[in-house]
């Protein structure tokens, strides 16, 4: 019997969508290849409409793209609110249930920081932020992070407090002027032996062959004949 291939979660950042996120990590779709089955879902949050530029790949002539995030930010005052969050653990619930189980997570900025929630929730119980129904998903075995931030209401703060020893890879731009590069660097903290990669650019994934190879060193180990890619 043939071993199912391993499958990878993909989480887009805030005012983007799948598609965009397809772009974006397209180097490492060409690296991944057959070897692994990237799932790329949109967020459930419709926050209007943008238009995305990119130099090396239209999808269409429009180039128009849904505007979607996982949550949105609220301020009054000194206090910040997640608003959006349960429409985005109702969403999640179902994917995992129907489109699992997910050996890894791979996410940009707001995706990113989801995914090092959603890492948390199936890793270790806490109360601050649960599924909205019973979810029976292993543990995560990996992500791959870009652009990570932790998110900043009180409420949620005890998510971070336990390390996870979930192996981790964070790409973070030394001028990213969108999430700046500490908070990325405090966000790897999070993790028992995070892998971090900085490197020179701002809020993106890099598309350089010298990031690949971390990317693929990283993933060896979790993705049978991605070394010989």
């Amino acid at each position: 019997m043939a071993m199912s291939k391993p499958k990878i979660l993909c989480l887009h950042g805030f005012a983007e969508s799948a598609d965009v996120f397809k772009i974006r990590s397209r180097r490492i779709r060409e690296l991944i290849g057959d070897h692994a089955e990237l799932v790329y879902i949109d967020g459930p949050i419709d926050i209007g409409s943008l238009r995305f530029t990119t130099q090396d790949e239209t999808l269409h002539s429009a180039n128009e793209f849904t505007n979607l995030g996982w949550w949105w930010w609220k301020q009054t005052g000194k206090t910040t609110e997640l608003r959006g969050i349960g429409k985005t653990m109702d969403l999640l619930a179902t994917v995992l249930e129907e489109q699992g189980p997910f050996d890894g997570i791979m996410g940009f900025s707001q995706g990113a920081s989801l995914a090092i929630l959603l890492a948390q929730i199936l890793h270790t119980n806490q109360d601050a932020l649960k599924f909205p129904r019973p979810v029976s998903h292993p543990p995560i075995k990996f992500l791959v992070l870009a652009g990570a931030f932790a998110v900043e209401p009180k409420e949620y703060q005890s998510i971070y407090k336990n390390k996870l020893d979930t192996p981790s890879l964070h790409m973070m731009g030394e001028y990213d002027t969108v999430i700046d590069i500490e908070r990325s660097r405090k966000m790897a903290t999070v993790f028992e032996s995070p892998v971090c990669f900085e490197f020179r650019g701002g809020h993106f994934i890099p598309q350089t062959t010298e990031c690949i190879k971390v990317v693929q060193s990283f993933l060896a180990p979790f993705i049978p004949g991605i070394n010989k890619a």
